[in-house]
């Protein structure tokens, strides 16, 4: 039975060999010593890739880190130009909203003076036709003359009172209302200003965000890649190994069973 077994065993070992006998491989074992040197150095060549890979990846994610910084530092930089620029608006049209005020008030000054120069004319002229009408002697005339002094002083108490307080008055709400039409347009702009400033604070914030959206993206791709390639090589030495421990086991039993029949 034993010599009928080993040559099933070896018509077997033939059938099994006879498909690598087809396709033309070369099983001898420079062969097989060829293909795992050059898997192994496939695998060296796919550890350089993949470190290339990491290096580069390490410097998409720096740039990546760098450019959101800078970015949010410009943004940063324009919240405060026009923090600064708002500030300096308010403040310009402060001092000209006080000088308008000053000017109301010189104005209501000078109104003030007008009257009294009114008053004082009607009152020089009404106390020389007194002393003419006096000097003429004359009772009518000084009757009149003493009616129409009268007359005149309470016209120029009306000038230096009511109609000044009236023209001083609305002299100064004028520079009032001069004032505020100013200064309420510098404090509008700083307040627009401000609004923009919050808007540049949270887009500055938000290329921060983005920039390490950006890097953790870059470092998952990149060791994404990496990762393929060395599997790619690993698996390629496995195979390699394989194939030459299987052609390598199957040559020795090919062998023990050729020994065996020459016994």
């Amino acid at each position: 039975m034993t010599p009928i077994r080993v040559l099933v065993c070896t018509v077997g070992l033939v059938i099994a060999l006879a498909p690598m006998a087809a396709s033309a491989q070369d099983l001898s074992a420079q062969h097989l010593a060829d293909e795992l040197a050059n898997a192994n150095a496939q695998m060296q060549d796919a550890m350089a890739q993949a470190d290339a890979v990491n290096a580069q990846t390490q410097l998409n994610i720096a740039n990546d880190r760098m450019i959101a910084l800078l970015d949010s530092e410009a943004l940063r930089q324009h919240q405060l130009d026009n923090s600064a620029n708002g500030m300096a608006i308010e403040q310009i049209t402060r001092a000209l909203a006080n000088a308008a005020r000053q000017q109301g008030d010189f104005n209501a000054r000078n109104e003030l003076g007008i009257a009294q120069i009114k008053a004082a004319a009607l009152v020089e002229h009404a106390d020389a036709t007194v002393a003419n009408a006096l000097a003429q002697g004359r009772p009518d005339e000084i009757a009149n003359a003493h009616a129409q002094s009268q007359l005149m002083h309470t016209i120029a108490d009306t000038i230096t009172s009511v109609m000044a307080e009236s023209s001083m008055s609305s002299a100064k709400i004028h520079g009032e209302q001069v004032a505020d039409g100013i200064h309420t347009a510098g404090i509008a702009e700083m307040a627009n200003a401000s609004a923009m400033g919050a808007n540049d604070l949270f887009a500055a914030d938000l290329a921060l965000s983005d920039g390490v959206t950006a890097a953790t993206s870059e470092s998952i791709a990149g060791s994404a890649k990496a990762s393929d390639i060395l599997a790619d090589a690993t698996a390629s030495l496995a195979n390699a190994r394989a194939f030459s421990a299987a052609t390598t086991a199957a040559a020795e039993e090919a062998a023990a069973v050729l020994d065996a029949l020459r016994r």
